[in-house]
Formats: C-alpha cells, structure tokens, sequence
C-alpha cells in the first residue's frame, strides 16, 4: 500500500495520488481530518529483544492502515490528526494534541518502508529548521542571501524579512522561482549549476538530504536571491520527472 498523508486542501498531494492511481497503483489518501476519527488506534513499540514498532489504524469506513503493509509513505502532515478534540476545554485539547503529535511522531519514524519525509520534532511534515538558521546556512552553502534586517520599521517574522531583504536586494523584475528538491536534487528546470550544487549543500546542512523540500528564489538576471524553504513544496512545479523519481524515492517500482 502506498500512502499519502495530507490535509483535504493539499491539491499537490491529491495531483501525486492521482498520477499514482492512473498509473493503477494501490495508493490510500489518508487526510488529516480523517485520522482524527478513527475507531482505533493501536501504537506498540519493539521490545528490548529489537521487534519492529507495529501500528494499526482503523478508520470508521472499515479501512485498515497496518504499518507493517504499508510500502511508501508520501508524508505533507504538518498537524496533528487532533480535530476531534477541537471543542474540547483549553487543558484537554493541548494535552490531546500533545499526545498525538508525539503518536505520528513516533508512529512515521518507525515505519520501516520509505517515507518522504520523516517527521522531526519541529514539524511533522519533516525539515522545516528555524527560517534564520535556513539563511545562514543558504549563505554557507555558496548561495546568494540578502542581509536581513529585523527591527521596529521592519516584517518581525524570520520569514517576512527573509523575503522581504531578498526583494530589497533584487531588482523591480525580479520573478520568483520555486525549486522542489528531492534527497538534494534540483528537479526545477533552468536552475544554473552552481545554485543547484548550493541546494545540495543547503539540504545536507538542514538535515533535508533525504527529503522533499521546496527553495524559493528571487531571480534577476543571473542573481537567484534565496527567499525561504518549505517542507511542503509544490508537486506539479516538478512535473512527470518529479513524479517518477518521487515513486522510486518511494519504493515503487
């Protein structure tokens, strides 16, 4: 079984279990929402004697997602499956959504199959490091960053003035470029050489060497300003390359 974990409102998610389905692979969509209703939940993790974690989920339509059936994982999760407890009291509700953030933790990294990507402790939908330890490394792995400003007269949020000092630097043409990597490859077309070996080295330096990520630029000319990273990048900017290479990320032959 392949697996896609996502929100309803990810159409990237939905493009991939699409082609994967056309193509007529077994491919369950499992959304967030969903998940957050299940009949049961069982979560085992492996004795001292080094048994394998074993999960089962089933939902209330009569599907069974059993870890140990599952071949591939296409993880864009960045909640955790907690809606049903949306009504509950302030204390009930953050202690809820603490202990199922800790199960999908706990339940993706187990899971012996693929999985694109792994969940981290910041972000269940996998690398999505602090937007200025993303800055500086982009700046050490060779690529083009903008000195960013922080203060009173300035976007407060990492990101906005990531952004905004890329806009700064570049020039009123300037159009964005969103770049989906996979495992440090660049599948965006027309990246220049030397942007492309700065991503691979980024993606190593944030822990996203085996990942699918997205790295936004503002490109001029021959500038490409980095402007951010996003653990959920775009699918359909990657095309039937990023497809194909996705499935055999994946496990799917």
């Amino acid at each position: 079984m392949l697996l896609v974990l996502c929100p309803l409102n990810d159409p990237h998610a939905l493009w991939f279990a699409g082609r994967a389905r056309a193509d007529g692979r077994p491919c369950t969509v499992l959304p967030t929402e969903k998940l957050s209703f299940p009949r049961r939940r069982s979560h085992r993790l492996g004795g001292s004697g080094g048994s394998a974690a074993r999960t089962v989920i089933e939902l209330t339509d009569g599907t069974v997602v059993d870890g140990a059936r599952v071949t591939g994982v296409l993880n864009r999760m960045v909640m955790p499956p907690a809606d049903a407890w949306q009504h509950a009291v302030e204390g009930e509700r953050a202690y809820a959504t603490a202990e199922l953030h800790a199960f999908s933790l706990s339940w993706l990294s187990a899971l012996r199959c693929p999985v694109r990507n792994r969940p981290t402790p910041q972000c269940l939908a996998g690398p999505a490091p602090d937007t200025l330890r993303s800055w500086a490394a982009a700046q050490a792995s060779g690529l083009s960053c903008a000195p960013v400003r922080v203060g009173t007269t300035d976007p407060w949020h990492p990101a906005q003035a990531v952004l905004a000092a890329a806009r700064r630097a570049s020039g009123p043409s300037a159009r964005p470029v969103h770049a989906v990597c996979l495992d440090g490859k660049v599948l965006a077309p027309g990246v220049p050489a030397r942007v492309a070996a700065g991503v691979a080295a980024l993606c190593a330096a944030i822990g996203a060497g085996r990942s699918l990520i997205g790295v936004d630029f503002l490109v001029d000319g021959e500038d490409w300003r980095f402007a951010g990273t996003s653990p959920l990048p775009d699918l359909r900017a990657g095309g039937h390359r990023l497809y194909r290479l996705l499935l055999s990320a994946l496990g799917q032959r």
